[in-house]
Order: structure tokens, then sequence, then C-alpha cells
């Protein structure tokens, strides 16, 4: 009964979490502990809901952290003319920001202040104290539900069928 409870609680969260997406979106810091499920859930909706009017791209900071390689890649990406005309908004999601290091971390908050007119950034994290308090004071926090599941174990396909 309260394992009901619980994943019929979820959808409703799910489905209430694509709508509390602002449009036009303002810089967000989406917290979500343990995994990025609801988050990816949260964008994917985003993405459908606003294709028309906005570009949206991605990036994992956990394999591009360090300023010489993440510094270059943004301000290109930054200064690029959007390719549709009808563009309003260009959207970037850093997954895993937590990796980012204090350098590049500092080149973005420079960029958040001067540069973002017609962009925003998105951080995911799931450790939000290892983001600076100056990153943070410019975008709005959103703590999304973690999703809570029953694990399914694989067996080996050798012990399948035996009692362990």
């Amino acid at each position: 009964m309260l394992q009901f409870q619980l994943s019929a609680s979820w959808h409703l969260q799910r489905r209430r979490r694509v709508k509390i997406m602002e449009f036009p979106p303002p810089h967000y810091v989406l917290f979500e502990p343990l995994n990025d499920r609801g988050t990816r859930t949260a964008w994917e909706g985003y993405k459908k809901d606003h294709s028309d009017v906005c570009e949206f791209d991605e990036i994992d900071a956990a394999s591009v952290f360090s300023v010489e390689t993440f510094a270059p890649w943004f301000d290109m990406w930054i200064s690029r003319v959007p390719v549709k005309q009808s563009t309003r908004i260009r959207i970037l999601i850093i997954w895993h920001a937590e990796f980012l290091t204090f350098a590049c971390q500092q080149m973005l908050r420079r960029q958040l202040e001067q540069r973002s007119f017609k962009n925003r950034v998105w951080f995911h994290v799931e450790d939000p104290t290892s983001i600076q308090p100056a990153i943070i004071s410019r975008c709005i926090t959103k703590r999304i539900p973690t999703f809570i599941h029953q694990p399914k174990y694989k067996y080996d396909s050798c012990l399948h069928g035996r009692s362990l």
C-alpha cells in the first residue's frame, strides 16, 4: 500500500515538475540528490513545450570541467547566432555542474553578469554546496524531487533459476 502511494505521488510530482519551469526562463540551479532522472524528465518536457521559441544545448561537466576545455566551448556557444529566426532564448543545461572547477565557475559567473540577455544557463547539481554562492545568487534554485524506486536486479545467466 505504501509503495503504491509513493509511486502515485511521484507521478503527480513529475507532471507538476514540468510545469514549474517558467517562460521566459531565468537561470536555474536544479538540485536533485542521488540522480538526474527527474531533471531529465523536466528538461525533455520543457524542450518539447518551447521548441518553437527556444534553442536547447546540453553539456556534461563530468567530462568537460576545466577552464581550458570548457571556456572556449562556452564562449563559442554564448556568441553563436541562433539557428532559427523565431528563437527568443537559448538555454544551456550543464549536467553535473558540481564537477566544474573553481576557475570555470568564475568564468561562468562573469559571463552570466555580462552576456546573458538572450542566453540562459541551467545547472543540474546533486551537491549544491560545490557551486559558488555568486552563481547561486544569480539563479533561481529548484529542488527536484528524488526518484525513489525498487531496484530490479539482473541475475547472471549462470545463476538464473538457482537459489542462492
